[in-house]
């Protein structure tokens, strides 16, 4: 005995098919609610001082010195002194306009600061990320990884090719903020340490 097939149209297969879809709950990936709130409070600042120390370590040398950030919306100045070999540095940035003096030189002019940065220091400074990352966020882009402590402070994360780590925060009124910063990019290695801040209308905070 045969048997007859059944031939079902394939609107019917189709209709079947978005019916299963449409029946299937819709599950979202979970919001931070509070870290976006954070996010967008850390953002806003758009003025601050802090002055710290930077140690550097790549494969082949280590060497540190003290830093001082003054930031007046975009306008910046970087101040680095102590035991690099090219001795007193000092960045001034605006958009599209960057200048760096060492000691005793002739200024620089670029309009980024990474490529001359790494070309006279012989190191990476990831200037224009660094602006989000000492605050505690990342920068605008892709990030990928992000990592939380209980009170919703950002821990790690990664962007550009950097891993970003937050080992240590300060109370700094309502709101806190990076005392330590380990930045990676291998073989290469940036910690910024006893981060001291000073914001606009607010007492001096001490790091630890």
């Amino acid at each position: 005995m045969s048997i007859s097939r059944i031939h079902v149209p394939v609107w019917v297969l189709m209709s079947l098919i978005l019916a299963a879809c449409s029946s299937t709950p819709r599950i979202d990936a979970p919001v931070n609610t509070e870290w976006e709130q954070r996010r967008q409070v850390l953002g806003a600042i758009s003025n601050w001082e802090f002055i710290g120390s930077l140690n550097v370590r790549d494969a082949s040398d280590a060497h540190s010195s003290r830093i001082r950030w003054q930031q007046s919306g975009d306008v910046y100045q970087i101040n680095l002194w102590g035991t690099f070999n090219v001795g007193a540095t000092r960045i001034d940035g605006r958009p599209g306009e960057v200048q760096i003096t060492q000691q005793g030189e002739d200024p620089v002019f670029t309009e980024s600061p990474e490529a001359l940065l790494y070309q006279e220091l012989g190191y990476e400074l990831p200037v224009t990320e660094l602006n989000y990352w000492i605050k505690g966020i990342p920068a605008p882009g892709p990030s990928s990884d992000l990592e939380f402590g209980e009170t919703s402070q950002l821990r790690a994360f990664r962007q550009i090719g950097w891993q970003i780590s937050y080992m240590a925060y300060t109370n700094f009124g309502l709101e806190t903020l990076p005392t330590r910063i380990r930045i990676e990019k291998a073989p290469l290695r940036l910690d910024l340490t006893r981060l001291r801040w000073t914001l606009p209308d607010v007492p001096a905070s001490t790091g630890d």
